[in-house]
């Protein structure tokens, strides 16, 4: 009936459904899956040679060919006695194929004399391509390694038949149809014989087609990029002609085919890069030094580049591996005559680099050696700019021959030279009498760009203009110190500009402060000329803003030339009043300034205004009036016009958030920091972010939040991911510590502490050498001191005990210091108080003081361990009501008036022994509290 009929449709339905799933779990090479399935298809499609042809192929795969030609036997006298017929043309091809298998074909691939490191991800990715595409091309610079991978790939191809040609020793177009023929054994191409006729060329081609489509097959030819032309032909006429064909090239350009299918090969990963050197430097001289981070610094100059590794490598048996870091000063010289077995073209470095220039037109070359400035690669525009209208045409046959790459970054596309290639452009640059020009052009380049985003950057395109820069960041700063070099001073204030505003956005004061001697020289008595006095004024004002962290006598040249500069209709309201309030300031005088920045603030020109308030903020907080610093920044915040950019507000609410925090509203502060990061993390302010993200952390761990403070550490973390600088540096293991602090961990918290302040202490800003510990060293150490003084076990004493007798040895309160900061002379006096109450360093009264002065210095007690409410507990016990008769003695005196007492009692302890005992005076209170708990549990 109807059921029967509808069982019987719904039966042929999943049969069906069997085979097809069966056939594509077989095509799609999943073979011991596909196996069982096709068994039981074949058994009720006996004659189904679809079917039958996958079953073959897979139980080759799972059971070797010798069971598949079984079948196929079975399958044919079958046919023979029952149907009285042969197999089809698909079968019989498959039978081919499992006489071939049966028989395997290896020719001319060879096995590694040594081990193949870091690119066992490369041979699996190129198996994978050749599975889905007909043609597969190795490309990349010479010395990667991409012959012994396509021998590897060879030797483990799917197919039954691989062929392996070397065209390295074809001189011309005209002779790869012959080499590819005499290397198959294809009747007509004999060896040597390569000057064939083009009838003659023809039917060799055809002859080698029908010679591979026999069975499927595998034909490597290696080395092609000197042949390309003629190998793309070649290729392409027999992937059209041949069915089951693989092909798989290497070479330094790619074939441009539609059939192929592009694998890049990269360099080494660093630590797959060391571990070679390792390994052929130990091969060369058993029990050389290998000292690991010398290795690091090597490979990375080589550029991953296996065979420039192995030639270095093999110098360790005359050198050892800090002479050989000492030479790649000139690495060509010493790159030579590694592995006797290598061919010439890579017995040495240069030859490697040499091959592929010699494949260049003179157009090209010129580019290479002109491109070879760009340390840090370059956009299209830049090469437009430096070569002319024709540089679209050359890079690209710069890429084609592997000779630069193409890296899309998050600024854009950008083309790049490995070092090696760099060096030998300069080279070759330095050889053609070309260095002049080639650096004129780039000046050129590098002055416009930098000008054309100085305009923006404090404009509403603000983040456009930030990332613009920072996109070329490198290059201009290399340019900056080489203008500075040679004096080239009009080059030089053009980049300040630039690369000067945007570390300036970024708080990365340093690259700014290091220059400033060079640059007060350059601009020592120089005038501008017309076009360049608005440019002149604003790199002095980026410059002078940048090294007023730090008073030094190298400004004096750069007021001079401010004070110099005529006032124009060009000239911008904005720069004229920062000019304006910059050349009244002397940090050295904090309360002068404030009186000088008072009159300011009473101007009538709003710009003035803004300027002199957004400098009280800061300058209000080094003398300790903090609530004078929140009252200006707040006001700043009132006057900021947005069409300056969002970088000025976000400062202004960075520095509030330190500041009401200072105060104790975390609440408050916390809202300050958000409003701040976006924009500081989207302009790459680092260190800024940082120490906001610090604020969050701890005030979550204030309100017991752990979890957000664990995430908040988090993102501390990944911004200072290799980019941290100054004091992002320390206050990382500063946080890490208090979380450690907070779970329990107070081991693992005090290892965190000595790392901050190892790592503070090893951060110095450039020319700061002979001025003492930096600021971030005296955070890190008063904060370490203060939680060592809480927690240290007689284990750990041996370390604060030496951070103590430094900092009392620090002259910070001297009045010939280059910045009284007296925040942070307060965190000094702060610690000392701390270790010297709670480990009987000091007298308990002088800790006190101590304690006292600090707080009227305004120290910087954001962090947990550094709160006065949690160390009072312990100075009143020690000196019952000394704290508020100082507070009241002191009344409304802050840091500068007090400065004379706080100098006198360092004085007097300096000449204290300054130890104290190894169980801390917070121990026997902790003590104390346990016991009285426990008489209460026993109440």
């Amino acid at each position: 009936g109807v059921l029967g009929e509808v069982s019987a449709v719904a039966g042929e339905w999943v049969g069906e459904a069997w085979r097809v799933a069966a056939v594509a779990r077989s095509r799609s090479g999943a073979h011991e899956g596909a196996l069982p399935l096709l068994e039981e298809v074949a058994a009720e499609r006996p004659y189904d040679e679809e079917v039958l042809a996958c079953l073959l192929r897979s139980e080759t795969a799972v059971r070797g060919a010798g069971a598949a030609l079984e079948r196929y036997e079975r399958y044919r006298a079958g046919l023979i006695t029952h149907l009285g017929t042969d197999p089809g043309p698909e079968l019989t091809r498959v039978y081919a194929e499992l006489l071939a298998a049966d028989r395997p074909v290896r020719e001319g691939i060879l096995f590694d004399g040594s081990s193949l490191l870091g690119r066992d991800g490369d041979i699996r990715a190129v198996h994978a391509l050749l599975q889905t595409h007909r043609v597969v091309s190795i490309v990349g610079p010479g010395g990667l390694g991409k012959t012994r991978l396509a021998h590897v790939v060879g030797r483990n191809a799917a197919q039954p038949v691989a062929h392996f040609v070397e065209l390295v020793g074809v001189s011309s177009a005209e002779g790869v149809v012959g080499e590819v023929g005499s290397a198959l054994g294809v009747r007509d191409s004999v060896s040597g014989r390569r000057a064939l006729t083009a009838e003659q060329r023809s039917d060799v081609r055809a002859r080698i087609a029908q010679h591979l489509d026999q069975a499927p097959a595998l034909l490597i030819l290696d080395n092609c990029e000197h042949v390309v032309e003629a190998v793309a032909d070649l290729v392409a006429f027999l992937t059209v002609t041949t069915r089951d064909l693989r092909v798989l090239v290497t070479s330094r350009a790619p074939l441009s085919i539609p059939a192929e299918r592009v694998y890049l090969l990269g360099e080494l990963p660093a630590g797959d890069a060391v571990e070679l050197f390792r390994q052929r430097a130990t091969a060369a001289r058993p029990g050389v030094r290998i000292d690991e981070r010398v290795v690091e610094e090597v490979v990375a100059r080589l550029d991953g580049l296996p065979l420039a590794i192995e030639l270095a490598a093999a110098k360790a048996r005359v050198m050892s591996v800090e002479e050989i870091a000492r030479r790649l000063a000139d690495r060509f010289a010493l790159l030579r005559g590694g592995n006797r077995t290598a061919p010439d073209r890579h017995q040495t470095l240069l030859a490697v680099i040499d091959w592929s220039w010699n494949l260049l037109g003179e157009q090209e070359r010129q580019a290479l050696r002109w491109l070879s400035l760009f340390g840090d690669g370059f956009t299209l525009s830049a090469a437009e700019h430096v070569l002319g209208q024709d540089a679209l045409h050359v890079v690209d046959a710069l890429t084609e021959q592997s000779l630069l790459s193409v890296r899309e970054t998050r600024f854009g596309l950008r083309y790049r030279m490995l070092e090696t290639v760099r060096e030998f452009g300069r080279m070759r640059l330095k050889e053609a009498g070309e260095e002049e020009p080639a650096r004129a052009a780039q000046r050129d380049w590098a002055t416009a760009y930098a000008l054309e985003h100085a305009v923006r950057l404090f404009s509403q395109e603000q983040f456009a203009a930030a990332d613009a820069l920072a996109a070329e960041e490198s290059n201009l700063a290399d340019l900056l110190r080489q203008a500075l070099a040679d004096a080239d001073t009009t080059t030089v204030v053009q980049l300040l500009c630039g690369v000067g505003g945007l570390w300036s956005i970024r708080g990365d004061h340093s690259r700014v402060f290091a220059h400033r001697q060079a640059i007060a020289q350059v601009i020592n008595g120089w005038t501008p000329p017309p076009h360049l006095v608005e440019v002149a004024r604003s790199a002095m004002l980026i410059t002078i803003m940048n090294i007023m962290i730090v008073t030094d006598r190298s400004g004096d040249a750069l007021r001079d030339l401010l004070r110099r500069l005529p006032v124009t209709d060009e000239t911008d309201p904005r720069v004229a009043a920062m000019v304006e309030v910059v050349l009244v300031c002397d940090t050295t005088d904090g309360v002068r300034l404030l009186r000088r920045l008072a009159e300011l603030r009473g101007s009538d020109d709003p710009h003035v205004v803004l300027a002199a308030t957004q400098t009280s903020v800061h300058t209000l907080e080094n003398v300790g009036d903090v609530t004078g610093a929140i009252e200006a920044g707040e006001q700043v915040l009132s006057m900021v016009d947005e069409a300056a950019g969002p970088w000025i507000a976000a400062i202004t609410h960075a520095e509030l958030a330190h500041l009401v925090m200072q105060h104790g509203d975390r609440h408050r502060a916390v809202r300050h920091a958000r409003a701040a990061i976006p924009v500081l993390s989207r302009i790459g302010a680092t260190d800024d972010e940082t120490q906001l993200r610090a604020v969050l952390l701890i005030s979550a761990l204030a309100d017991g939040d752990l979890a957000t403070a664990e995430a908040e550490f988090a993102e501390i973390v990944r911004a200072n991911d290799n980019e941290a600088v100054l004091g992002g540096i320390a206050i990382v293991s500063l946080c890490a510590a208090e979380l450690a602090l907070a779970r329990g961990e107070t081991a693992a918290a005090l290892e965190e502490y000595r790392v901050a302040v190892r790592r503070a202490r090893e951060t110095r800003m450039p020319g700061l050498a002979n001025w003492g510990p930096t600021p971030w060293t005296i955070v890190a150490e008063s904060v370490a001191l203060t939680a060592y003084a809480y927690h240290a076990g007689p284990e750990d004493v041996r370390f604060a005990e030496e951070v103590f007798s430094d900092m009392l040895g620090y002259d910070l309160l001297n009045l010939g210091s280059p910045v009284l900061d007296y925040p942070l002379c307060g965190s000094l006096l702060f610690s000392l108080g701390a270790w010297g109450l709670l480990r009987g360093a000091t007298d308990p009264r002088d800790a006190v003081v101590l304690l006292v002065l600090a707080e009227r210095f305004a120290y910087q007690n954001v962090m947990p361990s550094m709160a006065m409410g949690k160390i009072e507990p312990y100075a009143e016990r020690a000196a019952p009501g000394l704290i508020g008769h100082l507070r009241a003695e002191y009344g409304d005196r802050r840091g500068p008036a007090l400065l004379g007492e706080a100098r006198g009692l360092l004085g007097r302890l300096r000449g204290q022994d300054g130890r104290g005992s190894h169980v801390p005076l917070v121990a026997a209170h902790r003590q104390r509290s346990e016991d009285h708990d426990d008489d209460r549990a026993r109440e």
